[in-house]
């Protein structure tokens, strides 16, 4: 291994500081060995000598771009107290960028091997245990597992008993989270069997990894990962209760607001599934069916990222407001499947685990071959004994999340004070059946690319499996996370922990098949299913895309031409100049309609110096009626629908955010505003070219249609319907026409003659009847016709052929009889018919179910009621 080079100078390898750092902690790492480097980390330590660390920063930042390019986030905030969200909703703002190291964790075949194995064993031993625990329950009988580590769990539904999928499987996608020990041994720590979310994640990782290490993916023969994800959904149209049609398979998630949601979204897109929240279903007949724009449709299969508890308000927990009463029932009546089944939650008890080599036994038959983390139960006596006795160096987890202290996460006994750990020995002794402790682990470390070089950072292995007929299949690695700092040993997502791709190599693949997105399914019919009519909730959102992005397209058009005439005549008070740029500012508040405004008496100051209000309607996000306003409400509309869109969606939002989050105080403003409306049209260009022509597509061009010509009523009004001195009209004719991005035409058309038309005429005419302007009134009202005949409209569709044919009909002469008054009356009428045409849509399609209420059970004793 060579150390690279500049001219004579001979560099340091960035490996051989590192492997000098790992050895100072005598910890196992996954690339560097005290001589050398793993033989399946050859490939990868080739490229970090070959690149230096000047390459490996180089991949660092390529790697942030393409994380940002493509919107991947995980957890989300809410909107700001005052903030305006579309329909009321409270929707994500500012989630996490995902992070994601550029140096992959690789593992070699016979290691993942023997790694593969065991997590099948341990998904088949899983399921077993699901099965018997809703069933025969003839572990507790047989005394092989003590009921008291069971029935305690939150995970413990009762309501679920009875409840069977199709098929030999009950857990159907389980996910194990790993780490090697002090000997190099692969050991579980927690079992993920509830809602197991990242395999969305693992493929994200691997198509931003392929492009950031091109040449190095290339050459390793790595174990690909599509064919998990056809696996994933063979297996749950295998759970789908008998039905003459195509099953019916929806992701329920808890909402744009989900931590997992691009995890969701990806998962969606690749499946080929919606995503559905608890809004968008209902409950009748025993069935499940979701909510569309166009009716009922029935439900067969639920993936659910819901915690079972919170599932059911009728049967579960009254107070959620995540499930749907009802839901029990129905899979109770094998009218639904829920993958996974709301028991499951109960495997991810570490109470059991202390008896699995035993379980494994009595129901396999065989020994365990993946261990577990030692841990102890404080509900088995010699096990409290233990736990008291050495508290001071367990790690101590509650048994449910929902009990204990730090929000159910784990308590490193070193971490506390002599005082907290006597206040927790107290409480595991009051309820000794809520609490385990696990021997610390001593995590492998591997290389993280940072500003001063490589740095050991404790990592972790989630591996994914999936019900395959009688047996299971494993995703080729899984996800790697690492720590946030080289000291720590906690490692979640929720913290910021770093992911990795993990490569599995396979030197006999020759498939060079990349990893798309699309999964080839078998079943005849299920791609009829995409062009589904949407829920309310996803129409909404898509409408109010397609509203703010053309809201801030237009914004930006017309404070380019503000900028460019306050660049003029701002310092020119009195002249016809500065009296045109004055109008222009006026129109800037009636388009904009922002706060603080440009009219007024408050606003003398804003208008005698308007070029930082300028700046701000640009670039401010606070500023209510900015582009980067609207903008940024446009990605979180984008954000609660992205598995509707294009993936190139998320290249040009991204792009366009970072254009205007990233400007600073002496970038021209000219230039941001053309970056921004080239960014615009990129976005309306992929929904012209790139969209099939189906609902989804009609509700967010509606919601275009409507915003346009709402914003070019506004202009004309403000700027065209006002009589200004013949001077000074010209030139604020020409500016509206440039903001409405007509002014070429108009031109032509004067050149070429009017007809008996004043400019002035001409101008109305080309912005407000003229269907062969993609600009004007006319033609977003014809526009919006066609996407109401594309959702077989009944309600809106004969209004709004009414309003187009009164534009089409508007004398031209009789709107200038009277001075401007008809044109004004005429435009405010206009106005207020779109503005019912959106409530009408509103009222239509976008109605959400009313407000859920918490159900509580009343039980009687002794003739008194009590909750």
């Amino acid at each position: 291994m060579s150390a690279p080079s500049f001219g004579d100078l001979e560099l340091p390898s960035p490996l051989d500081e590192y492997r000098d750092e790992v050895t100072q902690t005598e910890g196992i790492d996954e690339v560097v060995t005290l001589d050398g480097v793993r033989e399946a980390a050859e490939p990868l330590a080739g490229a970090i000598d070959a690149g230096g660390l000047t390459g490996m920063l180089a991949a660092r930042a390529a790697s942030r771009r393409f994380v940002e390019d493509e919107g991947i986030t995980y957890g989300a905030g809410i909107l700001s107290e005052g903030s305006d969200p579309p329909e009321g909703r409270a929707v994500p703002t500012e989630p996490r960028t995902w992070e994601l190291d550029p140096l992959p964790l690789t593992l070699g075949a016979t290691e993942w091997g023997r790694l593969e194995q065991g997590v099948r064993q341990r998904a088949a031993l899983m399921d077993g245990i699901l099965t018997d625990l809703t069933g025969e329950q003839r572990l507790v009988r047989a005394g092989i597992l003590p009921g008291s580590a069971v029935y305690g769990h939150e995970g413990w539904l009762p309501q679920a008993d009875g409840i069977r999928l199709p098929g030999p499987r009950q857990l159907v996608m389980p996910a194990m989270d790993l780490a090697r020990d002090g000997t190099g041994t692969w050991r579980v720590f927690a079992d993920r069997t509830q809602a197991p979310s990242g395999a969305g994640y693992a493929l994200a990782n691997r198509r931003i990894t392929a492009r950031v290490l091109p040449d190095l993916h290339r050459q390793v023969d790595l174990a690909r990962l599509r064919a998990f994800f056809y696996q994933v959904h063979k297996a749950l149209m295998a759970t789908a209760p008998p039905t003459d049609d195509v099953p019916r398979i929806v992701i329920l998630t808890p909402g744009a607001l989900s931590d997992a949601a691009y995890d969701e979204a990806l998962q969606s897109t690749v499946l080929g599934v919606p995503v559905v929240e608890a809004d968008d279903l209902v409950s009748r007949d025993g069935r499940i069916w979701m909510r569309t724009t166009s009716g009922l449709s029935p439900v067969d299969v639920i993936m659910r990222r819901v915690d079972g508890g919170a599932i059911d308000q009728l049967d579960l927990r009254g107070d959620s407001r995540l499930g749907l009463p009802g839901m029990v029932e129905a899979a109770r009546l094998g009218h639904v499947s829920l993958v996974n089944p709301i028991s499951s939650g109960v495997l991810e008890n570490p109470a059991l685990i202390p008896y699995l080599p035993a379980i494994c036994r009595y129901l396999l038959d065989e020994d365990l071959t993946l261990q577990s983390t030692t841990t102890w139960w404080a509900g088995e006596p010699t096990h409290l004994s233990h736990i008291m006795a050495n508290l001071s160096s367990l790690v101590v987890k509650p048994a449910s999340r929902g009990d204990g202290t730090n929000g159910g996460n784990a308590v490193f006994g070193w971490e506390i004070t002599a005082d907290e750990r006597e206040d927790l020995a107290r409480r595991i002794q009051a309820e000794p059946w809520k609490w385990t402790a696990q021997d610390p682990l001593t995590m492998s470390s591997a290389p993280v690319v940072t500003a001063g070089g490589l740095e050991p950072r404790h990592v972790v292995l989630r591996t994914f499996a999936v019900a395959d007929e009688d047996d299971y299949a494993v995703l080729p690695g899984g996800l790697g996370r690492v720590a946030v700092r080289p000291d720590s040993g906690a490692i979640s997502s929720l913290t910021g922990a770093m992911s990795k791709d993990v490569w599995v190599r396979d030197d006999s693949l020759a498939d060079d098949e990349g990893e798309g997105l699309a999964v080839p399914s078998p079943f005849a019919g299920a791609a009829a299913l995409a062009s589904a009519a949407p829920p309310p909730r996803v129409a909404a959102d898509l409408y109010w895309m397609g509203r703010y992005a053309e809201r801030a397209e237009f914004g930006a058009r017309l404070l380019r031409v503000a900028d460019n005439l306050v660049d003029d005549h701002a310092a020119r008070p009195g002249t016809t100049g500065h009296t045109a740029m004055l109008a222009v500012l006026e129109a800037v508040t009636a388009v904009v309609a922002p706060r603080p405004a440009l009219v007024g008496e408050d606003a003398r100051e804003r208008r005698d110096d308007p070029l930082p209000h300028l700046r701000a309607l640009t670039l401010d996000p606070r500023v209510v009626g900015s582009v980067a306003y609207s903008t940024h409400h446009a990605v979180i509309a984008a954000q609660a629908v992205r598995e509707t869109l294009s993936v190139d969606t998320w290249l040009v939002m991204s792009r366009l955010e970072r254009t205007l989050r990233h400007a600073v105080p002496d970038d021209d403003l000219q230039e941001l505003l053309m970056e921004t409306i080239e960014g615009l049209l990129a976005l309306a260009g992929i929904g012209v070219e790139s969209l099939t022509r189906d609902p989804t597509w009609a509700f967010a061009d509606a919601g275009k249609r409507v915003e346009r010509a709402q914003q070019t009523i506004r202009l004309v009004t403000s700027v065209l319907a006002v009589e200004r001195a013949p001077v000074v009209e010209g030139t604020t004719t020409e500016a509206a026409l440039l903001a409405a991005e007509s002014v070429i035409t108009y031109r032509r058309r004067l050149t070429s003659g009017l007809g008996g038309l004043s400019p002035l005429q001409a101008a109305v005419d080309l912005l407000l009847r003229d269907g062969s302007n993609p600009r004007s009134v006319g033609f977003q009202v014809s526009r919006l016709v066609e996407d109401l005949e594309l959702l077989e409209d009944e309600r809106v569709l004969p209004w709004v052929r009414e309003l187009a044919e009164r534009i089409d009909g508007l004398d031209l002469d009789e709107l200038f009889a009277d001075g401007r008054m008809p044109l004004s009356r005429s435009l405010t009428g206009l106005g207020a018919d779109l503005r019912q045409v959106h409530r009408t849509l509103d009222e239509t399609y976008f109605q959400r179910k009313a407000a859920g209420r918490a159900i509580q059970w009343t039980q009687w004793s002794s003739g008194e009621g009590s909750w």
